[in-house]
């Protein structure tokens, strides 16, 4: 950390410590010093990098579970030992059909951002679990990433969203998940997907104040969810109609204005991988 002293905006200090059930997972760290490395993490990071914010990362958060449960203990874990921690990613590694709606992702994201936290979406993806994906499975997608990003804008402490992998070409799903995939904004040969155009729409709606809030999908799911098998699907919202120029518009609040144009600078990537 000392290498980037002062370089970056956060680190991720602790990252998944925690089994689907909210209880530590065996590591050399956990037999070793128990719970207390977490704190004594903290209280390093801190003094490497003073100015960098602190962060707690994890999967299968997103759905009040256990493990959430577990996180938040985490975060009174470090608090309580007078350490600084700054904000908790969400690994958001999603489902189609199966992620949490904007409204329920909303409320597990206040429950710690009541803690004095900040909050982000720091892997974002939501995949196929049958190839290839029809219309309808198509438009879920779009629903689902509408409720995820939506659920960030909604919450005043959710300070980003980051996909994990913009490509399909280079996800990490279809190795991880076999016959699963195309879990991407883009797809293989970096063309813009349906889900690129609802979050496009999304942010030019938020930055105008007339983002509408969308039910997207019910159930459990994520990285296999709060178990490692995934859980029941759902019903979801249809995502916004196309605009002609998505990330166009001028964002009224510095937080949406980010959201775009890292959007924007994904879409330019994409255009140089592509030529």
């Amino acid at each position: 950390m000392g290498h980037y002293r002062g370089q970056c905006y956060s680190w991720d200090v602790v990252n998944e410590a925690l089994n689907d059930n909210g209880t530590f997972r065996n590591s050399v760290f956990f037999n070793v010093l128990g719970t207390d490395y977490i704190p004594l993490s903290f209280k390093a990071a801190a003094a490497a990098d003073p100015d960098a914010k602190l962060y707690y990362n994890d999967f299968s958060l997103e759905f009040n579970s256990n493990k959430t449960v577990g996180a938040l203990n985490i975060v009174r874990l470090v608090q309580g030992a007078g350490e600084r921690i700054d904000g908790v990613g969400f690994q958001a590694h999603m489902i189609v059909g199966q992620t949490p709606s904007r409204q329920q992702l909303t409320r597990v994201l206040n429950r710690f951002t009541d803690l004095g936290l900040e909050v982000a979406l720091t892997e974002l993806d939501v995949r196929f679990t049958r190839l290839p994906a029809n219309g309808s499975a198509v438009q879920q997608q779009s629903a689902d990433y509408v409720s995820m990003v939506g659920a960030c804008l909604d919450v005043e402490q959710c300070v980003g969203v980051v996909v994990w992998q913009f490509t399909d070409k280079y996800s990490w799903i279809p190795t991880t998940f076999p016959g699963n995939g195309d879990a991407c904004l883009f797809d293989q040969n970096m063309v813009r997907k349906p889900a690129y155009t609802a979050v496009s729409n999304l942010l030019a709606s938020a930055s105008t104040g007339s983002a509408a809030q969308t039910g997207g999908s019910r159930g459990s799911g994520g990285r296999g969810g709060p178990s490692s098998t995934g859980g029941g699907g759902g019903g979801g919202g249809s995502p916004p109609a196309q605009t002609s120029t998505p990330f166009e518009s001028t964002a009224s609040s510095g937080r949406t204005a980010g959201l775009s144009v890292a959007a924007a600078l994904v879409a330019v990537l994409a255009g140089l991988l592509a030529a």
